[in-house]
Order: structure tokens, then sequence, then C-alpha cells
């Protein structure tokens, strides 16, 4: 069985819908987080469908040749330094697995390290 992920530019908007970071461990999200995060994914989709996908290049266009907008619609992603359409602050982008992972810092805090995994770096 083979399954594919949905790309970091849908991840990235999803998880800023869900309020969740990216470095925030699957293990560590409650059932009511995870729920929300797959809902939000599946709107993320079909919010890009709707416009046609997200072409960044003509590498990316539907059977037609023409181009999607959903780049237009993007929250997060491919808008470091940029203002956080939902709070104002500057959103962020971190190298992650040889691509780049956006989010706001303010509505997606990071996780903090738990005490004994601070202790287990230290040694």
């Amino acid at each position: 069985t083979v399954v594919s992920g949905i790309g970091n530019i849908y991840a990235d908007e999803a998880l800023w819908r869900s309020g969740i970071h990216g470095r925030r461990r699957s293990g560590a999200l409650t059932l009511r987080a995870i729920t929300d995060t797959l809902g939000h994914a599946g709107s993320v989709m079909s919010d890009a469908l709707a416009a046609g996908g997200t072409s960044f290049d003509s590498l990316y266009v539907n059977v037609n040749g023409a181009s999607g907008y959903f780049d237009r619609s993007l929250d997060v992603y491919g808008r470091a330094g940029q203002p956080c359409a939902r709070c104002g602050a500057a959103v962020v982008r971190e190298d992650f697995m040889n691509r780049g992972s956006h989010f706001c810092p303010d509505c997606q805090p990071a996780p903090r390290r738990s005490a004994t995994r601070r202790r287990a770096v230290v040694r």
C-alpha cells in the first residue's frame, strides 16, 4: 500500500488553520486537534481545487493549460516576513526536510521541550 502526503503547501495551510505548529509531536495532539486538522486539510484541498490548484510556474497547470489561482489565497505558505492574516505577526519560514515550512509564531506556538528531554540533551 502506498500512501501519499498532501504536500508542504497544503500542510502549512491546514496547520495554520488549526493553530498547530509543525514541530508538535503527533502523540501530543488531542483527538479533537487531530480531527480539526484533518477537517482543515480537507477544506484547504477543496478550496485549492475550487481555485484550480496552486500554480507557481508553467509546469503546474490544468489540462487546458490554465494556471490555478489558489496561490493568491495562501495564508502562510510563501509569505515569510509578511503579516499573518489572523493576528498580524510576521510569518516565519523554517527549513524542514529539504523544503520550507511556513507558520505564524503567535497563532502556532512552537512546542516546549519537556524538562526530561532538556536534561537528556544537556548530558
